[in-house]
């Protein structure tokens, strides 16, 4: 049995596990019921939005976790035989509890998300230093692969470096090849692949199908910004769309590097989605602000009013 101050600090841990469950639960929903409508959403917009979602989870749990230490420092709330007395006993803490056990699991699934990314981002880098000494310089930072295939992509994260394949220089025109890297030179000027390194983490702690869905739809964002980034007087959208469409069918979904969640590159992904956008097919529309701001104290409102719930629901089964 610990008491004091380390098992107030224990016991505020197990209130932060408790209220980033149950956001991570209420933000799932919301995501499932109005997926579909962030792809009206402005490109910017759209990426706040999504950033907004993935955080929101761990933003919560502090929220609610500095609201119950400012409780119990400031106050006699926790010391009272109110509710909130019983509520986690705050300065007694015990590892045989389910208190422990939430903990302990918290750390360990949290433990193997960071394991799995750091081991990624690691083998990530040894192909990416391979894949530099066999390739050749073309401008600064534009290497060139020597490989019969049509692909281009952007990689690393604070040297960032955009690659082309020998088969897609041979296949563009000089042109085409111009849209191509400026594309890809406008992934490596946004940070896209650490961004993309860093969304993956945090939508690892929502279900499978769920992250796949975050992931699939700030690839979407990523792109479309990528490509209106290369729209210019001398370069129209139309063309920019009419080369996406030949590099897509030129076998673009092909990567000498196998990991997607740590690349960026052009024409293989969401395709139909950014044709759409370049040719002004979507009418996007900026955030709405005061929804947003609903959304979040909705979401700040579900954890403060049912964590309370949750802990008395656990102790009808477990022994506190």
């Amino acid at each position: 049995m610990i008491e004091g101050q380390l098992a107030v600090w224990l016991n505020i841990i197990t209130i932060m596990v408790l209220a980033f469950v149950i956001a991570n639960f209420t933000v799932s929903i919301i995501v499932s019921l109005l997926a579909q409508r962030f792809i009206s959403l402005q490109v910017k917009s759209r990426k706040i939005v999504l950033w907004l979602l993935v955080t929101l989870p761990w933003l919560t749990s502090i929220c609610v976790a500095l609201v119950f230490l400012n409780g119990y420092t400031y106050s006699s709330v926790f010391e009272s035989e109110t509710e909130y007395a019983h509520w986690h006993h705050m300065s007694v803490f015990s590892w045989l509890s389910w208190h422990g056990a939430t903990i302990v699991i918290a750390l360990v699934f949290s433990g193997y998300i960071l394991g799995k990314k750091l081991l990624q981002l690691r083998l990530h880098r040894r192909d990416l230093a391979q894949l530099t000494s066999f390739s050749k310089p073309l401008t600064s930072g534009v290497f060139e692969i020597e490989l019969p295939q049509s692909s281009a992509f952007t990689a690393g994260f604070i040297d960032k470096k955009c690659f082309i394949t020998s088969g897609m220089l041979k296949q563009m025109t000089d042109d085409e090849i111009a849209v191509i890297l400026g594309h890809e030179r406008a992934h490596a000027k946004m940070n896209d692949p650490l961004k993309k390194w860093l969304f993956g983490i945090f939508t690892a702690f929502f279900i499978p199908s769920l992250s796949a869905h975050l992931k699939l739809h700030i690839t979407l964002a990523m792109e479309q910004a990528a490509d209106n980034a290369v729209v210019n007087a001398d370069i129209t959208s139309i063309f920019v769309a009419s080369t996406l469409v030949k590099a897509a069918r030129l076998n673009a979904q092909y990567s000498p590097i196998k990991n997607n969640e740590l690349v960026v590159n052009f024409g293989a992904d969401v395709l139909e989605q950014r044709v759409y956008f370049l040719l002004g097919q979507l009418n996007l529309k900026p955030i709405n602000k005061m929804v947003t701001a609903v959304l979040v104290i909705f979401i700040l409102a579900v954890c403060f009013s049912s964590i309370d719930g949750v802990h008395h629901l656990i102790e009808t089964v477990l022994s506190h």
